[in-house]
C-alpha cells in the first residue's frame, strides 16, 4: 500500500515544502512491514500533523491511497492522541479511560438525563399552572384526544411518579407524537369557566351534558325559579316591612317569604331530578359566571320542552374542549422545540449505533491482557441499551472517581490506551495513526504498549509518530522487520518531509552492536569532512572508551571535552583504537585543543553522506555543537570569572561558581539563561549512558539548535 501525500497545511507550522508536498511524501506498507514510524524530535511539528489528520480547523491536506485521492483524511485515518490529549488529570474512571466518542458517550448520557427531567418539569408547571391539572384523576385529562398524551400527563400529574416512568426515550417518542394545530379565535373566558367547571366535581356542565342524553318535559313555570330564589334572597337580606323596589308600605315580610319557598319548591317538585339538580345549580351562578350562557340556556329549555338550543350550547362546549385538547398540545410542542434534549439524544443514539460491538474475541482478548499485565480481573460488555459496563475485581467502574481506583497511574493509562486500540481495531478506517504512545509510561509498560500495538492492530496498518528510541527498539524486538523508519524535518530550507532511513541507518538507530560495526566498516568511507567528522565523534568515543574501561583514552578525550583544559589529542588516533584502523578514509593523525575546536564550524557543511546517513550527518552536527557551546561556555565563564577548574570541573558547577545564588537580578538572569539550555546542561552530551549518538538529533531541531546557538554566543559576548 502507497501512502502519498500531496499537500499539508496547518496555519504557518508547516514550511513551504509541504504545499506543495512532491518531495519525501510516500509513506510505504508493504509485505510484513504494515507500521511507519515517524521519527522526530519536539517541535518539528508531530502533534500539528497529527491535528491535520484529524481534520482540525484551520488545516487542509490533501493524499493519495493507492491511487485514489482524497482530501478528507476522517475515512482513512483513525487517530489516538497522546496521553496528554487522551487523558483528563481529575474525574471519574470514564473521563480518562474510554477517549473521544465513548467518553462523549457519557456525557451525553447524564446531559440526555438532565434534559429530559427539565422537559419534565417544564411540563409539570405548564399543566397545573395554565391548564388547571393538579392530579393523575382530573376529570380534565379526559378531555385530552390522544391516547399516549393521555398517559403521560397521567404519570406527569401523579404525586409520586411525576414523569419519572418515562425514559429519555419514552418522552421524546411521545413529543414526536404530537402535532401542533392552527387555533381558530376563541372566548378565553370560556375556556377559562370550562377548566374550572370541569374540574369541580359539581360540575354544571357534565349536569348540562347529561340532560342532552334524556328527554325534558316542558314546564312554563321554571322561569320563575329564578325570580322566587331572587326574592327569597331578597326578603331573607333585608328584614323590613317596606318593599325596597316598589316602596309600598306594610308588606307582610314573612308570609311573602313563605309564599315565594313554598311556589319554587312547587315547580321545582315538578321537575325531574337530573333537570331539577341542574336548575338549582344554574339559578346560583352569577351572569359574570356564565360566559356559555348554560342557565339562561336550561331555563329556556325547561320552559318550551325544546333541546334544540341546548344542542348548540352542548356543540359549543365541545369545541372548548377540543380547543382544550389542542391547547395543551401546542403549548408542550412550544415549550420544548427549543429544548437541547432532541440534539443531544440524536447524537447519544449516533454514538451507540456506531460504536463498535464488542465481540467475544475483543473481550476475551482484552481481558487477557489487562489481566496479564495488571493481575486484576476486568470484564466488560454493553446492557440491554448498549451502555458499556466494566468491572473491574467485581466492582462497577465506570462511575468511580479516579482517586479511588484499585490502579496505579501506569494501569490506568495502559487501560486507557487499551481500550483506544480496541476502538482503532473496529474502526473502518484502514490506517491508524498513534502519537507518541509510550511516552508516559515505564519500561514495563513500554513492552506492553508495543505488544499490544503490534496484536490488537494486527489488521490495520499503523503510523506511530515518536521521538522515544525505546518505541523503536522494543518494536524491533519484539517483531523484528514490521516497521519502516522515516525521519520528520520540518526547518526553512532543509531536506523536509518523510525522509526515509535505510535499513543500515535504521539498524544503526536501533542496535549499539550495528553502530559501532557501522564505524568499523562503512562509516569512513562515506565521511565528506573528515576534521569536523572526528570533532563530532569526541563526545561518543569518550564515552565508548568508558564503556570498554579504556581508562587512558578516556582520560586523553576528556581534554577535548571540557572548555578550561588546554592540552591537544589525537583524535585521529583515538578512532582507530577504537574502530580500527581507517588509511584509506580518514587520516593517521589529527591533533586538535580545545582553542582549535572553537576555530570550527558545521554551518553549511555535510560531514558525511548525507544521502546515505541523513539521520547520522544531521546527528553529528548537533553533536559538534553540543560540544562547542559547552567548549565555550565553560572556557569562557572560567577565564572571566578566574574559577578554580581543581574544584569546580563540571559544567553546572562552573556556572553556579560564576553566578553565585543571591539577590542580584542579573547573576539571577545569567544563571537560568545558562542552566536552561538544552545544549549544555544535558548529560546525553558525554554519551556514557545508553551511547544513544542519536539522540541530539532527536532532542531538539536545527531550527530550534540555532536559535539556542545565537542566544548563548550573544550572552557570552555581552560578558
Amino acid at each position: 500500500m502507497l501512502l502519498v501525500f500531496k499537500k499539508i497545511e496547518n496555519q504557518n507550522i508547516f514550511t513551504r515544502d509541504f504545499s506543495p508536498f512532491a518531495r519525501n511524501n510516500e509513506i510505504h506498507f508493504s509485505g510484513s512491514q504494515n507500521i511507519a514510524v515517524i521519527y522526530g524530535p519536539n517541535g518539528t511539528g508531530k502533534s500539528s500533523l497529527i491535528k491535520v489528520l484529524e481534520s482540525a480547523p484551520n488545516t487542509k491536506v490533501e493524499f493519495s491511497l493507492e491511487g485514489r485521492d482524497y482530501q478528507d483524511p476522517k475515512s482513512i485515518f483513525h487517530v489516538i492522541n497522546d496521553q496528554n490529549n487522551r487523558n483528563i488529570i481529575n474525574g471519574e474512571a470514564r473521563d480518562f479511560l474510554l477517549g473521544d466518542n465513548i467518553q462523549r458517550e457519557f456525557e451525553l448520557q447524564k446531559q440526555v438525563e438532565e434534559d429530559r427531567k427539565k422537559v419534565i418539569g417544564d411540563i409539570l408547571q405548564l399543566i397545573k399552572t395554565t391548564f388547571n391539572i393538579s392530579s393523575a384523576s382530573s376529570p380534565l385529562i379526559g378531555l385530552l384526544s390522544k391516547r399516549k398524551l393521555i398517559d403521560f400527563i397521567k404519570d406527569c400529574a401523579n404525586s409520586r411518579s411525576k414523569g419519572s416512568s418515562y425514559t429519555a426515550e419514552d418522552l421524546i417518542n411521545l413529543l414526536q407524537s404530537l402535532t401542533k394545530q392552527s387555533i381558530p379565535h376563541y372566548d378565553e373566558n370560556k375556556l377559562l369557566f370550562l377548566q374550572k367547571d370541569l374540574a369541580d366535581k359539581n360540575s354544571i356542565i357534565k349536569k348540562f351534558e347529561e340532560l342532552m342524553k334524556g328527554h325534558i318535559s316542558p314546564n312554563i313555570h321554571v322561569t320563575e325559579i329564578e325570580e322566587n330564589t331572587e326574592a327569597i334572597k331578597i326578603l331573607d337580606r333585608f328584614q323590613k316591612d317596606q318593599c325596597i323596589v316598589c316602596d309600598n308600605q306594610n308588606i307582610d315580610r314573612k308570609k311573602l317569604l313563605a309564599q315565594k319557598t313554598t311556589r319554587k319548591k312547587e315547580t321545582l317538585e315538578a321537575l325531574d331530578d337530573k333537570v331539577r339538580q341542574a336548575i338549582e345549580q344554574a339559578v346560583n351562578i352569577l351572569p359574570s359566571e356564565d360566559p356559555f350562557g348554560i342557565k339562561q340556556c336550561l331555563l329556556n329549555a325547561v320552559s318550551t320542552g325544546s333541546m334544540k338550543e341546548m344542542g348548540a350550547l352542548a356543540r359549543t362546549i365541545t369545541g372548548y374542549k377540543n380547543l382544550y385538547s389542542v391547547l395543551l398540545e401546542n403549548n408542550i410542542l412550544e415549550l420544548t422545540e427549543q429544548s437541547p434534549l432532541f440534539a443531544n439524544y440524536a447524537e447519544y443514539e449516533r454514538i451507540l449505533q456506531n460504536q463498535p460491538t464488542i465481540s467475544d474475541e475483543d473481550c476475551l482478548y482484552i481481558q487477557e491482557i489487562i489481566s496479564n499485565s495488571m493481575n486484576k480481573t476486568l470484564k466488560l460488555d454493553r446492557d440491554p441499551h448498549h451502555h458499556l459496563r466494566i468491572v473491574l475485581n467485581d466492582q462497577e467502574f465506570l462511575e468511580t472517581d479516579r482517586k479511588k481506583l484499585p490502579l496505579s497511574t501506569g494501569e490506568q493509562n495502559f487501560l486507557s490506551l487499551t481500550f483506544e486500540f480496541l476502538k482503532a481495531k473496529n474502526s473502518d478506517c484502514s490506517i491508524v495513526v498513534i502519537d507518541d504512545p509510550v511516552s508516559s509510561f515505564d519500561s514495563i509498560y513500554k513492552n506492553k504498549v508495543v505488544y499490544a500495538i503490534a496484536k490488537i492492530l494486527h489488521n490495520k496498518k499503523r503510523i506511530i509518530l515518536t521521538h522515544n528510541l525505546d518505541l523503536v527498539r522494543l518494536l524491533e524486538g519484539q517483531h523484528k522487520g514490521s516497521f519502516k523508519l522515516y525521519l520528520l524535518n520540518n526547518t526553512e530550507d532543509g531536506d523536509n518531509g518523510f525522509v526515509p532511513l535505510s535499513d543500515l541507518e535504521k539498524g544503526m538507530l536501533i542496535s549499539l552492536e550495528k553502530l559501532l560495526k557501522a564505524f568499523r566498516e562503512q562509516i569512513p568511507q562515506e565521511v565528506r569532512n573528515k576534521e569536523l567528522f572526528l570533532i563530532s565523534m569526541i563526545p561518543f568515543m569518550r564515552g565508548y572508551a568508558n564503556i570498554i574501561n579504556n581508562k587512558n583514552l578516556f582520560e586523553e578525550l576528556t581534554e577535548v571535552m571540557h572548555g578550561y583544559k588546554t592540552g591537544k589529542v589525537d583524535i585521529a588516533k583515538a578512532y582507530s583504537e577504537l574502530f580500527g584502523r581507517q588509511e584509506q578514509s580518514l587520516p593517521s593523525s589529527y591533533q586538535v585543543s580545545v582553542k582549535d575546536i572553537l576555530t570550527k564550524t558545521v554551518d553549511g557543511v555535510h560531514l558525511v553522506n548525507e544521502e546515505k546517513f541523513p539521520l547520522l550527518d544531521r546527528t553529528l552536527c548537533h553533536s559538534f555543537e553540543y560540544l562547542f557551546l559547552r567548549l565555550c561556555v565553560e572556557k569562557n565563564l572560567v577565564e572571566k570569572f578566574n574559577i578554580d577548574t581543581r574544584e569546580n570541573k563540571q559544567l553546572g558547577q562552573i556556572i553556579d561558581k560564576a553566578f553565585p545564588n543571591g539577590n542580584d537580578p542579573m547573576q539571577i538572569r545569567y544563571r537560568i539563561r545558562l542552566t536552561s539550555k538544552k545544549t549544555l546542561i544535558n548529560e546525553f552530551n558525554h554519551f556514557e549512558g545508553n551511547l544513544s549518538i542519536f539522540q541530539p538529533a532527536i532532542d531538539i531541531t536545527d531550527q530550534a539548535l540555532g536559535k539556542e546557538r545565537t542566544d548563548i554566543m550573544s550572552l557570552i559576548r555581552s560578558l
